[in-house]
């Protein structure tokens, strides 16, 4: 452990990260999907000579460049400054690991925003010609940060041969890159479809409204014919364990046990169902009925089920940051059992604030708790310890530590959701003795003593 962690009281880290990450995810989604759509409706205008579909593209190009370059930008960086607090040991990985591969990502995220600014403020000043050609130019740069990216995003899942070759390019063009790249287009061209469906909704001409809505649904059809096919090949290339764990949250749901995977999976499939049979009923059969309103709706939907299906592929690669590499607590799974043998504490640099200033047994365990258990748990909030402990005392918690000490998923049957705990037999009771500090009102006692240094002095009254 080379990095401090940053405490997110209540919420947790993880969450900072999913909420910005999600809202990120749908804006980024509709840059690409949305360049291509200013590509191929502006080429139909130039076709048709259609003046009102230009009139038409200028707005909403306006709408675009807005959501994408402001809202996108903000958003993609709160990500980086979020996940390199809550990760840092994950987010170092890959960038040592893709160093190239993210210098040609911001390199066409550059000429990228370039290009889109280029193509808003040109509108009316250049020929016609040149304007399209800067559309398709913003489309094919959009497609190829998306082509880099989708390698690095796929790698945490399925790194392939890269856990023995270590070549970068081995990592980008792993198992899952390429149905996951097919996947992601789809789902593109369908927030694009969305988006548009919004701009189009405000057009004032009741018939040429009803021509733009209806071209707007047919961007959302592609992913409802092509998705279930991609999303199959998908899964096939996912790993074994993965997919056991998704059929385990499917099974459980029969007797009430709604994992929270088999929750993101369920609400990804009912609200991805829902958009598809509103799009095809509503603005693509109906599209003079279609309000602005309704077009909101549609949005709103589509962010949830984004949010769930990226809630869902983050769920699939746990306990690892990066599969059978790195674990959720920035250990690597290699040096697990050497930690076993020599301790944790000594290889953890930033939790010797806590235990140099307090020599008492709880304050090393309340490090090992922080530096290895707080990247997914909080003590009162999300993934509450104190909930989760119960009524236990010291004795059973040791019990259950010593089972999560294991590295057989035979005999650790938490294996395939949390990392095993990397801790020698003093460092496990110094751990149990803090966590017992943690559920004491369960257990009738009065008084729960910190075990940080000065935390328990009288305050001045």
């Amino acid at each position: 452990m080379n990095y401090p962690l940053w405490v997110v009281p209540v919420l947790g880290g993880t969450w900072v990260v999913g909420i910005i990450s999600i809202i990120h995810v749908y804006l980024s989604h509709f840059a690409v999907g949305g360049g291509i759509f200013l590509a191929l409706a502006e080429e139909l205008a130039y076709r048709r000579k259609d003046e009102r579909m230009y009139e038409f593209l200028q707005k909403h190009s306006r709408f675009f460049l807005l959501v994408t370059t402001v809202a996108g930008a903000v958003t993609g960086v709160g990500i980086w400054f979020s996940i390199s607090l809550v990760s840092p040991d994950g987010i170092h990985s890959l960038i040592q690991s893709f160093t190239l591969a993210w210098a040609e990502e911001y390199l066409f995220f550059v000429a990228e925003l370039a290009t889109a600014f280029a193509y808003y403020y040109t509108w009316g000043k250049i020929s016609r010609e040149q304007h399209l050609f800067l559309a398709r130019l913003y489309a094919i740069f959009s497609v190829f940060t998306l082509v880099i990216i989708n390698g690095i995003l796929t790698f945490m899942l399925t790194p392939g041969k890269w856990l023995t070759t270590h070549n970068w390019m081995d990592g980008v063009f792993n198992p899952t890159y390429f149905p996951s790249l097919f996947i992601r287009l789809l789902i593109m061209l369908a927030i694009a479809g969305m988006y548009a469906l919004i701009t189009s909704s405000m057009i004032k001409e009741s018939k040429f409204r009803t021509v733009m809505v209806r071209y707007a649904a047919k961007w959302l059809l592609p992913v409802f014919l092509l998705g279930p096919v991609v999303t199959i090949w998908f899964l096939t290339q996912v790993p074994q364990a993965s997919i056991e764990t998704i059929f385990t949250g499917i099974q459980t749901s029969g007797v009430g046990n709604f994992s929270i995977l088999a929750r993101a999976l369920y609400l990804s499939l009912v609200l991805s169902g829902t958009i598809l049979i509103f799009a095809f009923f509503g603005p693509y059969l109906n599209p003079r009925a279609f309000t602005f309103r309704i077009a909101l709706l549609f949005l709103v939907c589509g962010l949830g089920a984004t949010a769930s299906t990226e809630w869902m592929r983050e769920m699939l690669r746990k306990p690892y940051v990066v599969y059978n590499y790195l674990y959720s607590n920035g250990l690597h799974k290699d040096d697990v059992a050497s930690i076993a043998q020599t301790g944790f504490l000594p290889k953890s640099k930033w939790s010797r604030a806590i235990t140099d200033s307090c020599k008492d047994d709880t304050a090393s365990g309340e490090a090992i708790f922080r530096y290895q258990c707080m990247s997914c748990h909080t003590v009162e909030g999300y993934r509450s310890m104190r909930k989760l402990l119960g009524a236990r005392d010291e004795d059973a918690i040791m019990s259950l530590l010593s089972i999560l000490r294991e590295t057989d998923p035979k005999k650790n049957n938490y294996s395939g959701i949390m990392p095993p705990l990397a801790v020698n037999s003093e460092e496990q009771k110094s751990l149990a003795k803090y966590l017992a500090t943690l559920n004491v009102a369960a257990r009738g006692e009065t008084e729960k003593v910190s075990a940080l240094p000065n935390d328990n002095k009288k305050k001045p009254e």
